[in-house]
């Protein structure tokens, strides 16, 4: 009974870290963007999906030293579905998400990102060169977007020491938004456990989906703020850091073996919705709820193979 009381109390302050750290979050993200002059989609894309991916990158660079490279496989490709499938679905069913136009010029970089990583798995394994290689392409990836749409006129403004106070509220607040993330979970699991709630299901929803709740909060938070470049920006940013940096890092590390279950039906369902995504987003520049229902479809038929058995993602 004791032990049940401190998950519940745990698991609300970790709600309440995580409401209140995706609000402020949000809020820095938006006048970061005010302050520089460019596109909220643009600073979510870049500053706020590393806050949120930052923790995911180095948990995978930890795994993979001790010899777990696939456990980072599996959390990246996982959460990259789970962003897109869920989180940016669910958003859009809220409300439909309209964004500016480079947003889809950016989906289509995170599907060609995502296609070179499962070409790279055809063989069964990601070695440390082709790690190199996807480490290199996201370095290429913030040069060009650096390059397009930043000059140094913008960066030498009067603005800089409040942009430099709201780019560390930003981190910050993402680290509570992470913390938050992890107490929810954590306590959640054994609330869950406690209740006799089958070990498949807790795998399923809360364990699975749990690496993506700091995206959820911040996606969700942005929506009902009506500010859909932060929600959308934020998606396309943490995936595209998911796939090239989380498994560039890990394979750099170790080489991955990839688990058949990865390559043959968990990426290219992820495929899926990134396509599905970037030709709604090239149709309109929009994240409308008939695109929400098929992307939950997806991610609805994913979860079933899961609990059926047909689908093994290690972590």
């Amino acid at each position: 009974m004791e032990a049940g009381i401190i998950d519940a109390t745990i698991f609300i302050l970790g709600l309440v870290l995580l409401i209140k750290g995706s609000d402020i979050f949000v809020e820095a993200a938006s006048r970061i963007a005010r302050s520089f002059g460019v596109s909220e989609f643009l600073i979510a894309l870049v500053l706020a999906s590393i806050a949120t991916t930052l923790p995911e990158v180095t948990v995978s660079a930890i795994s993979s030293y001790k010899g777990n490279s696939g456990i980072a496989l599996g959390n990246a490709v996982g959460s990259a579905l789970a962003n897109i499938g869920i989180i940016l679905a669910i958003s859009a069913m809220i409300m439909p998400l309209k964004v500016d136009k480079i947003a889809s010029e950016n989906s289509l970089i995170m599907l060609g990102a995502t296609t070179y990583a499962w070409l790279l798995m055809m063989d069964g394994e990601i070695s440390r060169i082709e790690g190199i290689s996807l480490i290199i392409i996201y370095l290429l990836f913030l040069t060009y977007l650096y390059k397009r749409h930043i000059t140094l006129e913008e960066l030498e403004g009067e603005g800089n020491g409040s942009i430099g106070r709201e780019v560390a509220i930003l981190f910050l607040s993402g680290g509570m938004v992470i913390v938050g993330a992890e107490l929810v979970v954590d306590s959640a699991v054994k609330i869950a456990r406690a209740l006799g709630v089958p070990e498949v299901i807790i795998g399923v929803t809360l364990v699975s989906i749990g690496t993506s709740l700091p995206e959820l909060a911040n996606s969700l938070t942005a929506t009902l703020k009506k500010i859909p470049n932060i929600s959308v920006g934020n998606i396309i940013g943490a995936n595209i850091l998911d796939i090239l940096m989380v498994i560039g890092i890990a394979a750099m590390i170790r080489p991955i073996h990839v688990d058949p279950s990865i390559m043959k039906t968990v990426m290219p369902m992820t495929l899926a919705v990134m396509l599905v995504l970037t030709i709604s987003l090239f149709r309109n520049n929009k994240v409308g709820r008939k695109t929400a229902v098929v992307l939950l479809g997806i991610y609805s038929y994913f979860l079933y193979l899961i609990i059926q058995g047909k689908v093994y993602i290690p972590g």
